[in-house]
């Protein structure tokens, strides 16, 4: 599968999903607050098998003199996911209803049903 490797101060991450996003970003933040710049390689698999995980390969804040390379490449294994979130269905489901439970009170409210 198509996919990305990253090389990052001599480590080496690869990643690629036969459904689904894999995404790497590189983040400048600077405020009154902070200042940080980050790299997340992550994914979201959206296969069947999937479910709707989100995988976290690497996440970090990056300093000056860090390198980095991301190659774009056939990849044959996958390295190992720092972080799986599994999607909450019955959660997002209770949400939705709440939702919808409230705005049909709204409109029912205003005279719309």
């Amino acid at each position: 599968m198509i996919g990305f490797e990253l090389n990052i101060n001599d480590e080496k991450v690869s990643a690629a999903l036969e459904n689904g996003v894999v995404s790497i970003i590189l983040t400048k933040l600077s405020d009154e607050f902070l200042n940080s710049i980050d790299l997340d390689f992550t994914g979201l698999n959206t296969s069947e098998k999937g479910n709707g995980e989100t995988l976290d390969w690497y996440k970090s804040q990056l300093k000056v003199g860090d390198e980095l390379t991301i190659k774009i490449k056939d990849i044959l294994e996958n390295s190992v996911p720092k972080e799986i979130r599994r999607k909450n269905f019955d959660l997002e489901n209770e949400q939705k209803l709440k939702s919808y439970y409230g705005l049909k009170k709204e409109l029912e409210e205003k005279g719309l049903i």
